[in-house]
Order: structure tokens, then sequence, then C-alpha cells
């Protein structure tokens, strides 16, 4: 089993967790951790740390941080010197999906991680410029 921890500054790791929810139904491989106002480095560690150390006893880690070398991204690369798992960075809610929505028993993880790059950042868009391209706007 593969477990997807989402790592973020604020609600925005909760927010991505219920969105996903919504969207595909209940996902009980996924589940998110915030860094609070008020929390310092060593508590989200500590949060992260026992929340990986649970996970990793079930199967595969893939841990999605928000913004590069932020706080959440930073523990997780510290962490990542003692465990073993998968981390992606640029968090979005379209790359939650493409990974959460292709987890099974046969899923390798790393391989998850490679596909939906490309996925992910085609999921960005200028809607202007891209409905000027389609022809909806001049």
């Amino acid at each position: 089993m593969i477990t997807v921890i989402l790592l973020s500054h604020g609600g925005m790791a909760e927010g991505m967790e219920e969105s996903t929810r919504m969207l595909i139904g209940e996902q009980p491989g996924l589940t998110s951790i915030t860094f609070e106002q008020g929390d310092g480095v060593d508590d989200l560690t500590a949060k992260l740390e026992a929340c990986l150390k649970t996970a990793l006893k079930k199967g595969e880690v893939i841990i999605m941080t928000d913004i590069p070398n932020g706080t959440p991204f930073n523990c997780v690369c510290r962490l990542a010197e003692h465990y073993k798992f998968h981390h992606m960075t640029g968090m979005n809610l379209p790359m939650v999906i493409d990974v959460v929505s292709q987890l099974s028993d046969r899923a390798v993880a790393g391989e998850l991680c490679r596909q939906t790059l490309e996925p992910s950042r085609e999921a960005i868009k200028d809607v202007h410029a891209w409905m000027k391209e389609l022809g909806i706007l001049e």
C-alpha cells in the first residue's frame, strides 16, 4: 500500500485532502499535515515523523509539499536522511488527484511520481491565452 502525505503551510494540505475526497471519494491512503502559525520546526518535524513511521509500516510513502525551500519542504528533506520515501513539491490539486486516483496494490510510488509531473504542469493554464488559442476569445 502507498500512503500519500500532504504537507503545507496553513490549511492548504487539509483543503487538498478534502477537495480530493469530494472529487474522487474516500481515499484511505491519503492524509494531511498542517504547519500552523505558531508551530516550530521541531513541532512540524515531530508530527511528520510520527505520521511517516506509521505509514512506512504499511508500505511506500509519497510526501507532497507546497513550495520548494519552505519549512515543510526542509523538514521532509531532513527526514529523507533517515527514512526512505518519495518527495514531490509544488503540490497542486491535479497532482494530488492524479497520484491518489492511481493508488492500488500494484502501484509503485516512484513511477506514480514520475508519471504525474507532466500532467501536473500541463494543468497550470493562462486561461485567457488558452481561450484565445481555442478561438473562443479574440
